[in-house]
């Protein structure tokens, strides 16, 4: 049996837990896992969802596990790894799960050629999860069938090892480049939640001088608002990181917007727009 450290014990990495810990094979449990946090009472709740066997509020109780996942805001994840570096094993492997990728993996990649000692990192992203934030939100659902971007070599082990991890799990993975992979999420995943914060804002301010304005939202109201309840400090440095990518779609979604809005006095038009624009 694996043991599988797990940094950040929230929504992704709580559930995490409970996946790896729901899974058998031929009677026995695949992997132990282990809950590291700063907060005793989210680390006390994660064992009563059984999404851990243990915890500790000291990261070094991670120096047993065979892989180690950093399960917290992109930000952080350069030092934590660096602090995972000073009482690792060489042969531990330490995985991240945040949507940014790029940076992240630059700058490990120059802290191993420094230090040839340092553990192995792959960088994850599992494209899942919900608005919701935190241990109380974790369940054994939200990995199902999640498709998991992987940044690391295919053919390496380790990345093998990772892989075969988050199939165990009932995910697919998907390789790519930690450039591309920012590239894209910007588009399919970071943009929809800027149009999201921003329309949600641009309601509050409306709603303080119309209070007839939240009697009359319907449902495509709360689909597109929907991920609005997401928490600041999870996205705050993803679009730090990503800005530059996000610069750029951006300004090309505002074209679009205002080139819908100049057909506005040609049906012709407005129907050639609209016929392109809807799903099939």
């Amino acid at each position: 049996m694996k043991t599988v450290a797990v940094i950040g014990v929230g929504l992704m990495g709580g559930s995490l837990g409970i996946a790896l810990r729901h899974l058998f094979k031929n009677g026995s449990r695949q992997y132990d896992v282990i809950g590291i946090g700063r907060n005793i009472k989210n680390l006390k709740l994660a064992k009563d969802k059984n999404a851990v066997d243990c915890y500790s509020t000291d990261i070094t109780a991670a120096k047993c596990a065979d892989i180690i996942f950093i399960c917290s805001p992109v930000d952080t994840t350069v030092d934590i790894y660096k602090k995972i570096a000073t009482f690792a094993n060489k042969k531990t492997i330490v995985c991240d799960i945040g949507s940014i990728k790029y940076n992240v993996d630059t700058k490990i990649k120059q802290l191993q050629q420094k230090n040839k000692d340092y553990p192995a990192f792959i960088g994850c992203h599992p494209m899942c999860g919900i608005e919701q934030n935190g241990i109380e939100y974790a369940s054994l659902d939200i990995y199902n069938n999640a498709t998991v971007v992987i940044t690391a070599n295919p053919k390496d082990k380790n990345t093998k090892t990772i892989a075969k991890l988050w199939k165990d799990i009932g995910c697919k993975t998907f390789f790519m480049s930690a450039k591309e992979h920012d590239e894209t999420v910007a588009f399919t995943s970071h943009i929809p939640h800027i149009i999201a914060f921003s329309f949600y804002k641009m309601f509050r301010e409306k709603r303080g001088k119309n209070k007839n304005i939240e009697n009359l939202v319907a449902g495509s109201f709360k689909s597109l608002t929907r991920v609005a309840k997401s928490s600041p400090q999870m996205w705050i440095p993803i679009f730090l990181n990503n800005k530059d990518n996000l610069e750029i779609l951006s300004e090309e979604l505002c074209k679009q917007i205002k080139k819908f809005v100049a057909t506005f006095g040609n049906e012709k038009k407005l129907k050639e727009i609209l016929e392109k624009s809807i799903r099939q």
